[in-house]
């Protein structure tokens, strides 16, 4: 199987961080959530890359700290999300590529407690505009080294309003901020084993918006190991199984110049996904995502789990 189908095939698994993964913390943080889930390392010369990401995200459980919370004033019952992101990547040298991604929410819901009222926000998130760098090579090793540097640019720099009245800022689908995202890339493969080995890193900073609000600081670190399976023969025997362990931390909020109390906070996730690769052409991914350790500051509504589904496609705009 050649390198670039392996890239192909493992692509899904980079930071769904959907999270943006700035979202699988506390729900309370609007933001790319495409968050960085393009190809591992570089792709080939010219070589063009599609991926779009249905995310399924669920919080129902309250927490101060570590701790479950149970008191009564918890103000919501629950708070979901469907999100579906686009990803484009072109190749334009054998260590250079070019990536830009957006999305939009169907919904951002919140179902309160004591009433029968539900909110909910939808519409286009920040896009995310990056160059990746193969900062180190060694194809007879198999082991790559690279690095990205992007800007976040918002659709909208005004809140959204249904009837007149401001949503909260949990349920707006933007940032309405400019930021920036670094990310590095170490992957090692082990041919003879058909397994493969990542470390990914990102780190994501939001500037203040028109409202004075500022989206705290996100940092995310996931190892990954990658078992690939043939079995027989036809456009069905490419499958790939892949195991993600991930900690997350998102500084709390700024508003205004002041602390926002109840924001931010770290998470540690597993996340076991299987991958289908047709006639090694279009890749089909399927993951599921589950806290085992939330911490926030103040008390917050933590995650339940979210399940991602993603479809990819590569393709070749060399001349042959």
């Amino acid at each position: 199987m050649s390198n670039r189908l392996l890239i192909s095939i493992l692509l899904p698994v980079t930071f769904l961080f959907a999270t943006g993964n700035a979202e699988a913390q506390c729900f309370a943080s609007s933001g790319n959530p495409v968050g960085g889930s393009g190809n591992l390392g570089v792709m080939e010369k010219k070589g063009l890359r599609v991926m779009t990401t249905y995310r399924y995200h669920l919080a129902s459980r309250y927490f101060s700290g570590d701790e479950l919370y149970h008191e009564d004033n918890r103000t919501l019952s629950s708070a979901n999300y469907n999100f579906q992101g686009l990803l484009l990547g072109y190749g334009l040298t054998k260590r250079l590529s070019l990536e830009a991604e957006g999305g939009y929410y169907y919904n951002k819901t919140q179902r309160y407690r004591l009433s029968q009222l539900s909110l909910r926000g939808y519409g286009l998130s920040t896009a995310l505009v990056s160059i990746k760098y193969a900062l180190y090579q060694n194809k007879d090793q198999r082991f790559e080294f690279t690095g990205a540097a992007g800007v976040n640019i918002p659709f909208s720099r005004t809140l959204m309003s249904v009837d007149g009245v401001t949503l909260p800022v949990d349920l707006q689908p933007s940032t309405s901020s400019f930021g920036i995202t670094l990310q590095t890339y170490l992957i090692k493969e082990n041919s003879f084993r058909a397994l493969r080995f990542f470390w990914v890193n990102r780190y994501e900073r939001n500037f203040e918006n028109p409202q004075g609000y500022v989206f705290g600081s996100i940092f995310n670190s996931a190892a990954f190991i990658t078992r690939h399976f043939v079995f027989g023969q036809g456009a069905l025997k490419d499958w790939t199984l892949i195991l993600q362990a991930r900690y997350q931390s998102k500084n709390q909020n700024i508003r205004n110049d002041n602390i926002v109390d109840a924001s931010g906070g770290r998470m540690f996730v597993v996340s076991p996904q299987i991958n289908l690769s047709i006639n090694e052409t279009w890749n089909i991914s399927l993951m599921y995502e589950k806290p085992l350790y939330q911490y926030y500051h103040g008390v917050q509504l933590g995650a339940d789990y979210a399940v991602v589904v993603n479809l990819s496609r590569d393709l070749s705009l060399q001349k042959k």
